[in-house]
């Protein structure tokens, strides 16, 4: 079954955050949306201090292993829209914009959503989405 993995799944494979283990295994089966990608080429860069040309490399090589990057598609980004509109609360349940874009392309896929992100994978449950627990850098997981 494909996984569906949010940007903190592809950046602690690529940064070496607690999940690595668990989602190194997933990868080459795993897809990652076009905008999750470009949230892991920020937060590797600028929070991390990663180099963006050796960043953008890594990336090219998981690619190459099998990580399928799925397009930003017109559908994909409506469904992800409204998931947003129904689930955001600026108290309660902060879903970014990037977290929808991962569980809209999950629903349309029918496959397991792969993430840390309490406030994603409660939103995931709602939404009748599969989701695979990924320890955040505490160990915690949702």
């Amino acid at each position: 079954m494909t996984v569906v993995l949010d940007a903190y799944a592809v950046i602690a494979a690529l940064v070496g955050e607690r999940a690595r283990a668990e989602v190194e295994p997933l990868l080459p089966r795993g897809v990652v949306s076009a905008p999750n990608l470009a949230e892991v080429v920020d937060v590797c860069v600028r929070v991390h201090a990663n180099d963006e040309p050796a960043v953008r490399e890594r990336i090219r090589w998981l690619i190459a292993g099998g990580l399928e990057v799925a397009p930003l598609e017109a559908d994909l980004a409506l469904a992800a829209g409204a998931l947003r509109a129904r689930h955001y609360r600026r108290r309660g349940c902060e879903i970014s914009h990037g977290d929808c874009f991962a569980l809209s392309l999950a629903g349309h896929r029918k496959a397991r959503l792969a993430t840390s992100d309490p406030a994603l994978a409660s939103v995931a449950r709602t939404e009748e989405i599969e989701v695979l627990g990924l320890p955040d850098s505490r160990g915690r997981r949702p």
